[in-house]
């Protein structure tokens, strides 16, 4: 059916892909179309799961069953939501990110401090899954449905499945990560509407050289980034370099978090990655899409698989982990991160080939790269 027509919604336009000849990664593009055409397929998509997230931490997700069209109307939704929203309401409904380890509600500019004096230019709104646990802002309410049946289908099949592939790609159980993932147990999971607003001063692009979002790795499970013409997602090779990753219309950017390359040793790895200003032709414009963000069940504790899975006993991995009774549960390490990061002392330590900003949270290291 049409989704319903309500005269106020906004329409984000999209700035034209980039024509310059930008350096792109060569990632991995799944296509899941195929998933249920029989074992063949299976193990033809599996492998190519695993090998991308042994090498990249990320791929491009196409054939997953949410038309392009259907991510346009939410992306739309979401740039009413950060137009639209008076501020006195988003800063009443502003997430209590340092206070309570969440990210329900509005984040708005200036939270993050990039360094000398620069802070970051970048509003949300995020939603957890059971939606009945927070309260949204007056301008999402016409299209709360529709917000609901995006959510349960982005978790339910999207992730469900690529969650079964991933699972086929380690030699897993199919249900095995669904089962640390379920859809109505209580985790620090979220959806989240974003916009990057290109408002730096030449000044403070200089202090920062252009990067709107430092080099990080996401703490949970997988990321969804749906993907946007904006040319500023940047992921970084082994080498250090960073390249941007290329758009697909109507396809979902998959990028591998802490989480999952805890369940693997290492085997799958989180990927670094940063949002840089866009080249010449794109400035000026707002960078506006729809993300998620998966995590555990908050009681599930995401230590290697090491003694479930042949392929990483092949590998020759080692557990995380010294035992489940040394492992962080995915509520704490969840929080701890949403608390702390970016708000917290940061030291330099070696790291690869060379040297990062680390910080310490719940005992783990945290690297951030320039």
């Amino acid at each position: 059916m049409p989704a319903p027509v309500h005269d106020d919604l906004l329409h984000f336009t999209p700035v034209a892909p980039s024509t310059m000849d930008l350096p792109y990664a060569d990632l991995a593009v799944v296509d899941m179309s195929t998933w249920h055409d029989g074992p063949d397929a299976q193990a033809a998509i599996s492998a190519k799961i695993a090998h991308a997230m042994h090498t990249d931490g990320f791929f491009t997700l196409v054939g997953h069953g949410i038309s392009e069209e259907e991510i346009a109307r939410q992306v739309d939704i979401g740039y009413t939501v950060l137009q639209r929203t008076p501020l006195e309401e988003k800063k009443r409904l502003r997430a209590q990110m340092q206070e309570l380890g969440t990210y329900k509600g509005f984040k708005l500019r200036n939270y993050y401090e990039f360094g000398k004096g620069v802070t970051d230019k970048i509003e949300q709104f995020n939603w957890y899954r059971d939606m009945a646990s927070q309260e949204f802002p007056s301008t999402i309410l016409p299209y709360f449905d529709e917000v609901k049946g995006f959510t349960e289908t982005v978790h339910k099949k999207v992730l469900f499945e690529l969650l079964r592939a991933f699972a086929h790609a380690l030699e897993l159980p199919s249900e095995t990560f669904v089962d640390t993932h379920k859809f109505d147990v209580h985790d620090e999971s979220w959806m989240r509407y974003m916009a990057f607003y290109d408002e730096h001063t030449k000044e403070e692009e200089d202090k920062v050289k252009g990067v709107w979002l430092k080099g990080h790795q996401d703490f949970g499970s997988l990321t969804f980034v749906f993907s946007q013409p904006m040319a500023s997602l940047q992921v970084r090779d082994d080498a250090g370099t960073w390249r941007y990753v290329r758009h697909t219309p109507g396809g979902i950017i998959v990028n591998c978090g802490v989480f999952m390359e805890w369940y693997t040793g290492g085997y799958f790895k989180a990927a670094n990655h940063r949002v840089a200003a866009p080249p010449a032709d794109q400035r000026g414009h707002t960078r506006c899409g729809v993300f998620y963000f998966a995590v555990p069940n908050d009681e599930e504790k995401p230590n290697t698989l090491l003694a479930e899975s042949a392929v990483l006993q092949r590998a020759g991995v080692r557990r995380v982990f010294e035992s489940d009774d040394h492992a962080l549960t995915s509520k704490v390490y969840s929080q701890a991160r949403i608390s702390r990061v970016g708000k917290s002392e940061t030291y330099m330590r070696p790291w690869g080939d060379g040297e990062v900003v680390v910080e310490m949270i719940a005992g783990v290291e945290v690297p951030w790269y320039g």
